[in-house]
C-alpha cells in the first residue's frame, strides 16, 4: 500500500493534539481502527479523513459521553458522523449534570442553614423559638435513643425502604414524639422530599404541618427530657409534637454530639 497519503500515529497525534496512548486505546475499543497496519512493523497508519473522526471522539470525551456508545453516532457504513444525534445526547447528559449540581447545591445550602442554627447555641442553651416549615417524615415506631446500634440499624433499613419507593431524603432526621388525645407515640423519623404530591401517601409517611416550637440544646439523646425542659407546655392539654435532632455546628464534636429538643406550642403561642 502507498503510505504517502497516510498519517502515522505520531502524525495524527500532533495534528489532533490527542496523545498516542489515547489513539491506541480508541483502536483497542473499536472506535478508531487504523486505515492500514503494516504487517511487518505493526505500525498504525491513518487516513486524513480520520482526523474528523478523532475530533468527534474528543467531543464525546468533553461531553462525558461514554466512548462505548460512539458507534451509535455513526452511520452503518461508518463513513458519516450523525452530529445531530451526538449533540442531542450530549445536551441530555448536560441537563442531567445541571440537575445533579443543583441538587448538591440545595443540600449544601440546607447544611449551611443547620450550621447557622446550631451556632445560635454557642453562648447559651436556649430556649430558642423556631418556626418549622411543613414537612413529610418517614416514621417508624421506635422507643430508644439516637447513637445506639438499634437506632442505626433501623435508620439504615429506613433509608433502603425510602430509596426503594423512589423517594429522596431531606436534610433532617431524629426522634419524633406525638401526643394526641392522651395517646403518645414515638418514632424514628427521616425527612423525605415530596416534590410531587402522592395520594395516598405511603403508610410510613407522617405529614407535619408548619409548627411554632420552643427549642433547647441537650448534651445527650433522650426525648423524654422534654417534660423537664418545657414544664409549662407539658402542663397544658393540647396535641403536642416533640422532635429531637442532632446539632451540627461549625465545629462538630463527633465523639460527643449535642442535640436539640423542640416542643410545639399551642395555637396562639406559648
Amino acid at each position: 500500500m502507498d503510505k504517502k497519503h497516510l498519517l502515522t500515529i505520531g502524525n495524527i497525534s500532533k495534528q489532533t493534539g490527542v496523545h498516542i496512548k489515547s489513539l491506541r486505546y480508541y483502536d483497542k475499543i473499536g472506535i478508531l481502527p487504523p486505515a492500514h497496519v503494516d504487517t511487518e512493523t505493526g505500525y498504525r497508519y491513518y487516513d486524513f479523513s480520520q482526523i474528523q473522526l478523532v475530533e468527534a471522539i474528543q467531543l464525546c470525551v468533553e461531553l462525558d459521553i461514554p466512548l462505548n456508545r460512539f458507534t451509535e453516532f455513526l452511520t452503518e457504513d461508518k463513513k458519516s458522523i450523525r452530529y445531530g444525534k451526538l449533540i442531542a445526547y450530549g445536551s441530555m447528559l448536560a441537563d442531567e449534570k445541571i440537575r445533579a449540581i443543583n441538587t448538591k447545591l440545595h443540600i449544601l445550602d440546607e447544611m449551611q442553614k443547620h450550621i447557622r442554627h446550631a451556632e445560635n447555641y454557642r453562648f447559651h442553651n436556649g430556649p430558642i423559638k423556631l418556626a418549622i416549615p411543613e414537612k413529610y417524615c418517614w416514621a417508624l415506631p421506635y422507643r430508644g435513643r439516637q447513637r445506639s446500634t438499634e437506632y442505626h440499624l433501623k435508620f439504615n433499613r429506613a433509608l433502603e425502604d425510602i430509596s426503594r419507593r423512589g423517594l429522596k431524603t431531606g436534610s433532617e432526621a431524629g426522634i419524633l414524639m406525638m401526643s394526641r388525645g392522651g395517646v403518645t407515640e414515638r418514632f424514628l423519623y427521616i425527612e423525605v422530599d415530596m416534590e410531587q404530591s402522592r395520594e395516598p401517601l405511603p403508610e410510613e409517611i407522617i405529614h407535619l404541618q408548619e409548627l411554632s416550637c420552643v427549642c433547647m440544646k441537650t448534651d445527650h439523646s433522650d426525648i423524654e427530657q422534654a417534660a423537664f425542659l418545657f414544664p409549662d407546655l407539658f402542663s397544658r392539654e393540647y396535641d403536642r409534637i416533640v422532635m429531637e435532632t442532632e446539632l451540627f455546628p461549625d465545629h462538630y464534636y463527633f465523639s460527643h454530639p449535642h442535640y436539640e429538643i423542640r416542643c410545639s406550642v399551642p395555637d396562639g403561642g406559648a
